[in-house]
């Protein structure tokens, strides 16, 4: 029987999520080996189902921080996401987070500010440049990065003034999200 690449993924997180601590097979390795395939669509739907590991995928952090870097936005926005879903086990990832804030794709920002908010980074790396993409003209990085600013609590109030402004953005979700901040940051 003839798998193709894509299924065999998808098979293996079914798997690491059914059998997770009941002695099978760790998948991490393979998923991190698919991540230097040459076809963009096998990479990317590595760094999907190591999202879907969350903290299991762990050991990915590093190949995954390469994934950043990635020529396809789509392998890159998948990379920032399943960072943040790694979470705290990933926080070497800040400075590579921060740097794809500024990435040419909208989707790529708002996963990486997204994940900012979860990677249990210090606040005073992060939350000027979540501040800053307050400003950007997608709204969802604009939402997401007020989200992320939110998770900072009370280390993040020098966002209070920029958080206020966003209450009157033209995008009904990042007002919302500001509010959410602010009840947060307050």
């Amino acid at each position: 029987m003839i798998i193709n690449r894509s299924r065999r993924i998808a098979l293996l997180v079914s798997m690491a999520i059914l059998c997770s601590g009941c002695g099978k097979k760790d998948p991490v390795p393979e998923l991190v080996s698919q991540l230097s395939e040459k076809k963009a669509k096998t990479r990317r739907d590595a760094a999907r189902s190591l999202a879907t590991l969350g903290p299991n995928a762990k050991d990915a952090v590093t190949p995954l921080l390469t994934s950043l870097r990635d020529e396809d936005f789509r392998v890159r926005a998948a990379a920032a996401q399943a960072l943040g879903k790694i979470g705290p086990q990933a926080k070497n990832a800040v400075p590579d987070l921060l740097v794809a804030l500024k990435d040419n794709s909208a989707r790529v920002r708002a996963l990486a500010a997204q994940s900012l908010g979860k990677v249990g980074a210090e606040a005073g790396d992060v939350v000027p440049a979540l501040i800053a993409s307050l400003g950007d003209a997608d709204p969802k990085v604009r939402f997401f990065a007020a989200m992320s600013i939110g998770h900072f609590g009370s280390e993040a109030k020098e966002a209070v003034p920029n958080l206020k402004n966003a209450l009157n953005d033209r995008d009904q979700e990042v007002r919302d999200a500001a509010a959410i901040a602010l009840r947060k940051v307050n």
